[in-house]
């Protein structure tokens, strides 16, 4: 059985977290353009089986455009369906630049709601999450610093965690493992990329395996998730055993074992670990209850994060579908706060940039599903996403990652990648030979083996099949040769 797996899906996140690995940019292989990138050649479009560079019964669509008029240099199926996988955060944070603003900040609270006396607070204390993607340990220990600093010493009342600024879901899409670690529940309390380390200590334990939440400010233990040691002939090395429960296959005998997983309640894990660092600084809270802060509460500490341009240019440049989600919800919060589901936000969103000017563009069949491109429920054509990515002007443009961000991209070619097993995706702008700048969208997919993948989905199974590996790097040599022509002809 095959999972459906995204492999763009590296977390915006400190560099001593564990890596989840890029794949490399290919050197460029010759030979197929005269078949696949010459302008009209319709066979490939049309979807007819064909050998090339071993992508086979494929089809591959691109529009190369002034980014300025959006007049079409070249196009090839520009008006074909196709997945735009992590491509689709691209009207994500069109939208969010454009209704938030590029200064705009998340705001994470604590709220009081009785009076500070003698260092003594005669009410419930609450965690109000603000839908800040990058919240992290750091933040948290800010917040109680300041909170510390107005002396409190004592909370009489509850401690709450208010996540009501932001629905809060367990998962993005429900297509993907169980345990992929880019499938994460998404809220306004969102702690450390809302993943945890299920992590084995050399030598083993007789309690089993430990789940942390890691951070530049280091690894703690994870009260909200637990963990236990998988019976023998499991199957699997990692399966589900509740909501944020999980069981792990012991690693071989002496060694240490690790692997990251989804957390789907992230209002409680952050709530939880809040709870354990206000411990060590010697105040004592309750276990967190989920509620809703009360309008006479006042504001003890807050936190607030990056400028949206800064978290965005950092979603761009890692692909992490936490934080698209929640930055996408935050946007349709400005035009429906009735919004409760991804789809529904998305929605919101699609709607609203289709309507702003963009020329003629035939809208017909376009279809954000959700804000990250998780999935295989979204659809746009060529022609679609440019005309997206044309909305987004140069405040988005300005964003895009290139090679001097470490990404595997020609020299001059600032785009967002997206990728799924048998999906391949690339939107951005390129600097030609002449000098002139150019938009482009290209499109590589093999939609029948896309499907038979779907048709056979098995949550349980986390690795990509081969074949759907090997057809990756055949369409990333594809895309760096279509590139290169682009680059050298105009």
């Amino acid at each position: 059985m095959t999972a459906n797996r995204q492999s763009d899906r590296n977390p915006s996140c400190p560099t001593s977290r564990p890596s989840l690995g890029r794949r490399p940019f290919l050197s460029l292989f010759g030979g197929a353009l005269g078949a696949l990138a010459l302008p009209g050649g319709g066979a490939w479009a049309a979807g007819q089986s064909k050998t090339t560079n071993g992508l086979e019964s494929g089809s591959v669509g691109y529009f190369l455009f002034d980014p300025d008029s959006g007049r079409a240099l070249e196009e090839r199926a520009a008006d074909t369906p196709f997945i735009p996988a992590s491509v689709a955060k691209l009207p994500t944070v069109a939208a969010a630049l454009a209704l938030l603003g590029p200064d705009h900040r998340f705001a994470t609270r604590l709220l009081g709601t009785g009076p500070l006396e003698g260092g003594v607070l005669r009410g419930d204390l609450i965690l109000q999450g603000g839908g800040d993607p990058a919240l992290a340990t750091e933040g948290l220990l800010q917040l109680l610093g300041a909170l510390g600093a107005t002396g409190l010493r004592q909370v009489e009342g509850r401690f709450l965690y208010d996540t009501t600024l932001v629905p809060e879901l367990a998962e993005i899409d429900s297509g993907q493992p169980w345990a992929a670690p880019y499938n994460t529940g998404v809220g306004a309390l969102s702690l450390n990329y809302n993943r945890a380390l299920l992590s084995w200590r050399r030598g083993g334990t007789p309690a089993g395996p430990d789940a942390l939440t890691v951070a530049d400010a280091g690894r703690l233990p994870l009260d909200s998730v637990a963990v236990r040691p998988m019976a023998a002939g499991g199957g699997f090395p990692l399966l589900p055993d509740g909501v944020d429960r999980w069981l792990m296959a012991p690693p071989t005998s002496g060694e240490a074992g690790a692997a990251w997983v989804p957390v789907a309640r992230p209002g409680l894990a952050a709530a939880t670990l809040f709870r354990r660092l206000a411990a060590d600084a010697g105040i004592a809270l309750a276990a967190p209850v989920a509620g809703r802060a009360a309008g006479g509460a006042a504001a003890l500490a807050v936190h607030d994060s990056l400028p949206l341009a800064e978290l965005a240019r950092g979603l761009l440049r890692h692909s992490n579908n936490l934080s698209a989600e929640v930055i996408g919800l935050a946007a349709s919060g400005r035009l429906d706060a009735s919004a409760t589901t991804l789809e529904r936000s998305a929605g919101l969103l699609q709607r609203w940039l289709t309507r702003q000017p963009a020329g003629a563009v035939n809208w017909r069949g376009l279809r954000l599903a959700n804000h990250s491109g998780l999935g295989t429920g979204s659809r746009a054509t060529p022609r679609q996403m440019a005309a997206l990515l044309r909305a987004g002007g140069p405040a988005l443009w300005d964003l895009l990652p290139g090679e001097e961000d470490g990404k595997a991209l020609p020299p001059g070619v600032h785009a967002k990648s997206g990728t799924l097993a048998y999906v391949k995706g690339l939107a951005g702008l390129l600097t030609a030979a002449s000098g002139r700048r150019l938009g482009f969208v290209l499109f590589i997919a093999d939609p029948a083996r896309r499907a038979a993948m779907d048709a056979a989905l098995d949550r349980r199974v986390t690795a990509t099949p081969a074949p759907a590996r090997a057809w990756a790097a055949d369409a990333r040599r594809l895309q760096g040769e279509i590139l290169e022509r682009w680059i050298s002809t105009y």
